[in-house]
């Protein structure tokens, strides 16, 4: 999805009804309606099966979406306005309509399990701290979502309090799990420091509305699974992409388990594990029988030939003397893609290794700052600019909005959630991109990819589940192939 600032969708819809192809309330009716759709999708909504809906409303347009969609749902609703209902806009009180028959509320919410709470009280054109009521409101709504187990607080567009164009919140904001974003994603919502009131970003496309062309940033969302390629009837394992694996140590051996599997998982053809000899009995009776596990007494026994794609560090440890200088004679002379992580990057940091530019180098926040110091001082987005520029490749930085840029574009993940908050998962998204990039996609998009279908298969997993706190990278493992259909 785009990325644009907010008066260059105000203007693009001015443009709509101005040339007399929709009306304001049509156009809503269409935004509920694939609002509806979505929620029917999105892991964080479509399990949830909400007992009461909350919609907290205000005079704009952003609460007629939050009424039509709270009247989709065949529970109870509890309408807390700013306003009385004579006040809404035409199109809001024409949503408001289809209320009817739902048993209606509008006394404060006690706190209970299965609400979902609606943010509708303002949109991306509100700036500055929050006025009364609507400041008393977002504090009521954040108390509920803290108060209420198994909740979910759906923003419509933005986060009420959050700066959609700056991504400032100069007093209290809402916090929502997952936010809406219609026809496109507005940049405030990427600055530093968003993710916690943005939360899960739910991309809801309006082609109605037409906007610029070619943009960047971007933000990945279900449309870029239409970069893998149908497979032709004739396809074998040859052509689906082999992925050579160099990962593992005593102690260790988890980590690259993982990583093969995830390559299985993500379609590679065929999938090679080359481990140092002490870890290979333990790997050789732990992984998946689809995995080629070969021992090596040196690295410089690591073969590139036939490789579509290498990745290089999972579970590797601490390397010293011949073995470190070894991997990186590997590095080198590796002229295919590679997936270069975990402590393949700690080394590179250490030694200062200048990696070759088909690299898909995968930090976390802290290898990014040993990688390059100057991180501590720069926002995320410009830290990885810097870097892209200095040092040619194709790099993923993780993080609540994990980014991918090679410089020329930068895309921005839409998936995944505070529940991945545990060891393996960048172990998970390694195999992933590999065996992505395995199948012929570019480092870029593998890496774009990767990330969105490690997130998506999280949540899948954590919706099959109950919910539950935090979700093991095996869970991803086992979901990776639902998420990517």
């Amino acid at each position: 999805m785009k990325v644009f600032p907010c008066e260059v969708i105000r203007a693009a819809e001015r443009e709509l009804f101005a040339s007399g192809a929709t009306t304001s309330a049509e156009l809503m009716s269409t935004v509920v309606e694939r609002l509806w759709q979505a929620a029917g999708r999105e892991p964080e909504l479509s399990g949830l099966r909400p007992r009461r809906v909350v919609v907290y409303a205000g005079r704009g347009n952003n609460a007629g979406d939050a009424l039509g969609l709270a009247a989709r749902f065949r529970c109870p609703v509890t309408l807390r306005a700013v306003c009385g209902l004579h006040e809404f806009s035409p199109e809001s009180a024409q949503q408001f309509a289809l209320l009817a028959g739902h048993e209606l509320s509008t006394a404060a919410p006690a706190p209970q399990e299965g609400l979902l709470i609606i943010d509708g009280l303002l949109g991306s054109g509100a700036t500055g701290p929050l006025r009364e009521p609507y400041a008393a409101l977002v504090h009521e709504m954040n108390a509920l979502r803290a108060a209420s187990p198994r909740s979910c607080t759906l923003a419509i567009d933005v986060p009420t309090g959050l700066n959609a164009d700056t991504g400032e919140v100069p007093g209290e904001a809402v916090q929502a799990d997952v936010t809406a974003v219609i026809s496109c994603v507005k940049p405030g919502m990427l600055a530093d420091g968003a993710a916690d009131y943005v939360g899960r970003l739910l991309c809801i496309p309006l082609p109605e509305v037409e906007l610029p062309g070619a943009c960047t940033p971007r933000v990945a969302d279900a449309a870029v699974l239409s970069w893998l390629p149908r497979r032709p009837y004739s396809y074998f394992k040859n052509r689906a992409g082999r992925v050579h694996i160099v990962a593992g140590n005593v102690g260790y051996a988890g980590a690259a388990q993982m990583c093969a599997e995830a390559a299985v998982a993500a379609g590679a053809g065929l999938v090679a594990l080359y481990c140092c000899e002490e870890v290979y009995p333990i790997l050789a009776a732990r992984v998946e029988p689809e995995v080629m596990v070969v021992p090596v007494r040196s690295y410089a026994e690591v073969p590139t030939e036939g490789a579509q794609a290498l990745v290089i560090g999972p579970g590797l440890g601490k390397l010293r003397g011949a073995d470190a200088r070894t991997l990186h004679d590997l590095l080198m002379r590796c002229t295919v893609p590679m997936v270069v992580d975990a402590d393949a990057l700690n080394l590179a940091a250490e030694y200062g290794w200048e990696l070759p530019p088909h690299c898909i180098l995968t930090p976390h926040p802290g290898e990014m700052k040993r990688l390059f110091p100057a991180a501590a001082e720069l926002s995320r987005a410009e830290c990885a600019r810097r870097y892209v520029a200095q040092h040619p490749c194709t790099l993923l930085l993780k993080g609540a909005r994990t980014l991918v840029t090679n410089g020329a574009e930068i895309w921005y993940n839409s998936t995944g959630g505070p529940y991945m908050a545990n060891g393996g998962q960048g172990d998970v998204l390694a195999g992933c991109i590999g065996s992505l990039v395995a199948q012929g996609l570019s480092p870029l998009r593998a890496a774009v990819l990767g990330a969105l279908a490690c997130g998506q298969a999280a949540a899948l997993a954590r919706m099959a589940a109950g919910y539950p706190r935090a979700i093991r990278a095996t869970d991803v493992v086992q979901n990776l192939q639902s998420a990517l259909r």
